[in-house]
């Protein structure tokens, strides 16, 4: 058999395509990391680096986890993908906002408000939450691919969390570039951000 007749049963693999969902897939995730970077404006370069990776590999795997278990529970679980994000989303928006009146009482505490120094960080635990809650839904595209093969799945995936990562990580950066001058209201800007998102699968559940 010829090269040309091996490649010719290979199925076409729409790169473009690919590009596009990754982009479209990526809103939510850039979004999050935005809201981290104003959040936590003075992270290390390895965590700035870490949270949006973890974006792309959880953009990469839940679509694998779905194209393998397939419609073994498609119908089980897809009508209840976006009221677990709408959730968990609601809670980071509602978590920002304490933060934010917990610190503007501890602002209050002290007669210069601008020589309060309050050190905000974003733990891991709470990018772990932000991982499931931005790309639950990224299960679906792993249902929607189930008839591709493994390899054009696997590259579609693929293309999926990288993109994810490179928009992830320069939504961060310019999410710490802007901190330094809204640091103030980073906990309300975070948390409207997350209510957004929360708003957003809420809409696709109804």
């Amino acid at each position: 058999m010829t090269n040309s007749s091996i490649f010719s049963t290979i199925p076409y693999m729409d790169y473009f395509g690919a590009f596009t969902l990754g982009v479209s897939m990526a809103a939510d995730s850039m979004c999050a990391s935005a809201s981290d970077g104003i959040k936590d404006n003075r992270m290390g370069k390895l965590k700035s680096v870490l949270i949006p990776f973890s974006f792309g590999f959880f953009q990469f795997i839940m679509p694998v986890i779905g194209y393998f278990l397939g419609y073994s529970i498609k119908d089980y679980v897809v009508d209840y993908i976006p009221w677990i994000a709408f959730g968990v989303l609601l809670f980071l928006s509602l978590k920002s906002f304490y933060d934010g009146v917990k610190e503007h009482l501890e602002r209050k505490k002290f007669k210069n408000e601008d020589n309060l120094v309050i050190h905000k960080h974003i733990n891991y635990v709470e990018v772990f939450i932000q991982d499931i809650a931005t790309s639950i839904d990224a299960l679906t595209i792993g249902f929607i691919n189930v008839n591709q093969t493994i390899y054009d799945a696997m590259i579609t995936f693929v293309i999926i969390g990288v993109v994810t990562f490179i928009l992830s990580f320069i939504s961060l950066l310019l999410g710490k570039k802007i901190g330094d001058k809204i640091e103030r209201f980073a906990p309300l800007i975070s948390g409207l951000i997350f209510l957004c998102l929360a708003i957003k699968f809420l809409i696709e559940a109804i």
